[in-house]
């Protein structure tokens, strides 16, 4: 039944004459959204193990999204949505809805939902960065360990959000019980995440910071993380700076701290050039577990939803250190050893209904 239900509204979406945003179906109680983000790569690993690198087809964060709204006789607004990842590359799916999705209450400038949903942890640097998904996308080292990888830019089960926005604030404040958890069993309340996070634009500038703190994360146990971000627009240029710190009661990899530039030039109306830099220190206690990561691109609007464009990260690890070149968002991630300096470019192509 729920399989035909997805089929109408699809059906019905694609009948719909398509506008700037999503297509709807039944007015703002139903919308169909999406991204298609698919890139061609060349990727070195930089692993003398691996001799198979060269091309190679990705899929990255792509997805078809359900969601509406509902008004309410005393004034409220009930709203949902349901968000699926989709795989162009080879065909392999999740669950239903395992992206961003939830039901919530609205009145005015506050909402409160339940479900799953980005921490605000991880929010900050989503807004911060210029990459996307793409190689040159900074979740290999920011949130990341160097040895686990990108652990800390989390999609939370079983939340609650409260938000508060406006045309210059915004806040969320979240917690989620057995935040990592998909199993069908009563939520373990011995594992917990509490997060909270604010964004504010004052003319050309805006600023954003978050902190989270866990109790039975799987990978740095107990512990808490913070991070502050600004960006400020020049004109055609945008300049960005971020701060993060992470610090676990007992595991060293995750008690670390890391900081990053980017820039943005808008060179033509249609095509920008964007570089951003990020330098990871080493973990306490743990000497040469620090890198460096770069991402190159050059990016052109085809029109208001379609852009295409080449891309180039790379990672250049100490010693004992093994972030990846790509790791968390870009569908093929690009593994490495300790000491490696694994790299990738990319022509991608995205386009947003």
């Amino acid at each position: 039944m729920k399989k035909n239900l997805i089929a109408l509204a699809v059906t019905a979406a694609m009948a719909a004459p398509l506008t700037a945003g999503a297509a709807q179906v039944a007015g703002e109680k139903l919308e169909i959204y999406g991204k298609l983000h698919v890139s061609i790569d060349r990727s070195n690993r930089d692993d003398p193990a691996n001799t198979n690198d060269g091309m190679s087809i990705s899929s990255n964060s792509s997805r078809i999204g359900f969601k509406g709204k509902l008004p309410l006789e005393n004034g409220m607004q009930l709203f949902w949505q349901a968000e699926q990842e989709v795989r162009w590359d080879d065909g392999s799916k999740g669950n239903f809805a395992d992206r961003n999705s939830y039901v919530g209450l609205a009145s005015g400038i506050h909402s409160l939902r339940v479900g799953v949903y980005d921490t605000p942890f991880k929010s900050v640097a989503s807004k911060w960065g210029l990459f996307g998904d793409s190689v040159g996308e900074r979740r290999a080292v920011l949130g990341a360990g160097y040895l686990d990888g990108n652990q800390l830019n989390e999609r939370a089960n079983n939340s609650l959000m409260y938000q508060l926005k406006n045309d210059s604030l915004k806040i969320q404040t979240m917690y989620a019980v057995d935040p990592e958890s998909q199993s069908s069993t009563v939520d373990d309340n011995d594992s917990s995440m509490f997060g909270a996070g604010v964004w504010w634009k004052f003319n050309d500038l805006k600023l954003s910071a978050a902190y989270e703190g866990w109790k039975k994360h799987s990978k740095m146990k107990d512990g808490s993380a913070f991070r502050i971000a600004a960006a400020y627009d020049l004109g055609d240029h945008q300049l960005g700076a971020i701060y993060e710190d992470i610090s676990s009661d007992n595991v060293d990899q995750w008690k670390r701290s890391a900081y990053g530039l980017n820039w943005k030039w808008k060179f033509t109306g249609y095509t920008d050039l964007r570089a951003q830099y990020i330098v990871v220190d080493s973990a306490e206690n743990l000497v040469d577990t620090g890198t460096t990561k770069v991402g190159l691109g050059v990016f052109h609007k085809l029109d208001k939803k379609a852009e295409v464009y080449v891309a180039y990260g790379a990672t250049n690890n100490d010693t004992n250190a093994k972030f990846q070149a790509v790791d968390g968002g870009h569908g093929d991630e690009v593994k490495t050893i300790k000491g490696g300096s694994p790299s990738a470019f990319s022509l991608g192509l995205v386009y947003k209904f």
